[in-house]
């Protein structure tokens, strides 16, 4: 040793008149922004989220897409969430509409060799299955046909609002 004796303090000890540092004040649980949707999301909701997020990863590269939980399932145990696509351009960066894609996933998902994950596209009864053929061939045209769909609705009602 270079003959300089250090000692540690036990808490609360002063250490010769010198004040201790003020401990600081727990953080304070923020509540979750736009893009920390998965602070509310338990640890199983996490993983389902990060499988959904490699399925969807595939497709449609030309749309900006987030995972959330579905609405209600904050809390719970439910393994539902939604996929929102959007296709932003220099015109609308922040583009309208946003098409939902909704998902389900089997509690046994960590232990199955292929997850049964299933989803449905916004507006529609058909429920695809990742892993059938026809689920695993999801096409960009679908989301582009919703969105064709939506803006055509809202044309109408801004026509007929003009009446």
């Amino acid at each position: 040793m270079s003959g300089i004796a250090s000692r540690r303090q036990a808490p609360g000890d002063q250490g010769g008149g010198r004040p201790s540092a003020p401990t600081p004040a727990p953080k304070q649980q923020l509540a979750p922004t736009l893009v920390d949707k998965k602070a509310v999301m338990n640890e199983t909701q996490k993983k389902a989220c990060y499988l959904v997020e490699d399925i969807i990863k595939k497709w449609a590269n030309s749309y900006a897409r987030a995972v959330e939980l579905k609405p209600g399932a904050e809390g719970s145990e439910a393994l539902e969430f939604v996929a929102l696509f959007s296709k932003p351009s220099k015109e609308e960066p922040i583009a309208w509409p946003v098409v939902r894609v909704n998902f389900s996933v089997p509690s046994d998902f960590e232990s199955a060799i292929t997850p049964k994950v299933k989803y449905s596209l916004e507006g529609e009864r058909m429920i695809y299955d990742v892993t059938t053929d026809l689920g695993r061939r999801f096409k960009e045209s679908w989301l582009d046909r919703i969105v064709m769909d939506k803006r055509a609705i809202r044309a109408d009602m801004a026509l007929r609002a003009k009446k």
